[in-house]
C-alpha cells in the first residue's frame, strides 16, 4: 500500500503524516525527514525530502518557486530525466516497504505526474489518497503569522492548491479518504478511526492521543474572513466531501 497525503501548506498534513508514520505506515526516515521540527511544527513535518526535492525540481523547471507564494502556478510536465528519477525513487520504496507513503504539500501541484509514473510501473492499484482539509481562513491566518503573507494572497494560494488536489481526487479512479484538520483536533479518535479502517490498519489510540496537540491550531481561532465567492464555493465543495 502506498499512501499519499494531499493538502495545502498549514492544513494539518504534518499531523496526519506523523500519525500514519507512528502507526507503521512509513512516511520516510530520520535521515530524509526535512525540515527538522521547528517552532511552528514542534512535533515534526514528517516530510520526505527525497520526494520534496523532485517536486521542487519539477516546479522550478516551469519557473515556479514555491516560496514565492504566487498563486499563479503553471501546469507541469515531465522530461526524461525527471521521469527516471521518479521511477527510481518509487521502485526503491516499493521494493523495501509494504506500507509506505509520503507527504509534501507541493504534491498537490504534481500529483497527476506522480500518478502517471506509478501507473507505468503497475503501482496504481496500491495507491490510496488521504486528503487533508483546513478552513481557508485558518490557513490564510496561519500563513500571515508564519510568513507575513497578505490574507488575500494566502486565500488565493489555498484555493489553487486545493483545486489542483481535488481535481485529481475526483477525476482519477483511486480510493480517497477526505478528512478535516478541525475534526482531528476536536476528536482525534473519532476522526482517525474511519481513516485507519479505510487503510485497513490497526491504530494505537495511546500514540494518537499523545501525538495530537490541540494547541498547534491556535490560528483556527477567530472569525472567518469574508471569502470571495469562488473560494467559498470551493470550501463548501470540500466540506461536503469530508462530511460523507
Amino acid at each position: 500500500m502506498i499512501v499519499i497525503v494531499l493538502g495545502m501548506h498549514r492544513s494539518g498534513t504534518s499531523t496526519i503524516a506523523g500519525i500514519l508514520h507512528l502507526n507503521n505506515i512509513l512516511m520516510g526516515t530520520y535521515q530524509n525527514f526535512w525540515p527538522r521540527p521547528l517552532m511552528q511544527n514542534p512535533k515534526g513535518f514528517y516530510e520526505n525530502y527525497d520526494f520534496r526535492k523532485i517536486n521542487d525540481t519539477i516546479l522550478k523547471k516551469h519557473n515556479y518557486d514555491v516560496k514565492s507564494y504566487n498563486s499563479n502556478i503553471p501546469m507541469v510536465n515531465l522530461n526524461e530525466s525527471l521521469t527516471l528519477k521518479m521511477i527510481k525513487l518509487l521502485k526503491k520504496y516499493s521494493k523495501k516497504y509494504s506500507s509506505w507513503g509520503w507527504k509534501d504539500p507541493r504534491t498537490c501541484l504534481t500529483i497527476f505526474k506522480w500518478y502517471e509514473v506509478m501507473k507505468s510501473l503497475g503501482l496504481k492499484d496500491q495507491l490510496k489518497i488521504v486528503y487533508v482539509s483546513r478552513n481557508a481562513s485558518s490557513v490564510a491566518r496561519s500563513l500571515n503569522k508564519r510568513n507575513n503573507l497578505e490574507i488575500g494572497k494566502g486565500l488565493a494560494l489555498w484555493a489553487e492548491y486545493s483545486k489542483r488536489a481535488l481535481d485529481f481526487c475526483e477525476v482519477i479512479n483511486v480510493p480517497v479518504f477526505y478528512c478535516s484538520f478541525e475534526h482531528l483536533l476536536k476528536s482525534p479518535e473519532k476522526a482517525c478511526s474511519p481513516l485507519f479502517k479505510f487503510l485497513n490498519k490497526e491504530i494505537d489510540i495511546n500514540v494518537l492521543n499523545s501525538f495530537v496537540d490541540k494547541k498547534i491550531s491556535k490560528n483556527s481561532m477567530g472569525t472567518n474572513f469574508n471569502l470571495p465567492k469562488s473560494i467559498s464555493k470551493l470550501e463548501n465543495r470540500i466540506n461536503d466531501l469530508v462530511s460523507k
